[in-house]
């Protein structure tokens, strides 16, 4: 991947919705370079999806909040492990977590957790915890995003406005 790639992918990842005549006319290059880029970069798993960003506030979700959950308590480590990943894919069902990523060693999850306050956030920590295989669950507020904005919808959105 050449700075062109890079270029491009900037700008898909500020508007998906450009044409490529437009992406052609900003990176000043011939329309047809930029259809070839943008199948190869398909084609190469590098761009996997064009996707919709929604503000979470759409959804009614004003507060943002960093879950560590650390699995465990059972017999064998093989099964903690295996409890982690299903445990991330249950959780990853749920709107409300923009991300989830998961460590094996400890067997963690992290997310990132959206809400409508903190009670809810503190109400969701709450459910997880009850669950046989979660041994601690750590809560983080989030107050600012400064790097990630396409996760939360607006750059530098503060939590709570």
């Amino acid at each position: 991947m050449d700075q062109l790639d890079r270029e491009l992918i900037r700008l898909l990842q500020k508007d998906s919705r450009l044409s490529f005549t437009s992406i052609a006319k900003e990176l000043k290059k011939p329309d047809t370079t930029v259809h070839f880029r943008m199948r190869k970069l398909i084609k190469e798993g590098i761009v996997s999806r064009f996707s919709a960003l929604v503000k979470p506030e759409a959804f009614g979700y004003g507060y943002a909040g960093l879950f560590r959950i650390e699995i465990g308590g059972h017999i064998l480590p093989e099964i903690s492990k295996e409890r982690t990943s299903t445990f991330a894919r249950e959780m990853a069902e749920d709107e409300s977590y923009l991300l989830i990523a998961v460590d094996e060693e400890p067997m963690t999850i992290h997310a990132v957790v959206m809400g409508t306050n903190g009670e809810d956030i503190e109400k969701r920590a709450n459910a997880l915890r009850k669950s046989p295989d979660v041994v601690k669950v750590t809560v983080t507020r989030i107050d600012k995003v400064v790097k990630g904005w396409e996760v939360t919808g607006s750059p530098l959105a503060e939590s709570g406005t």
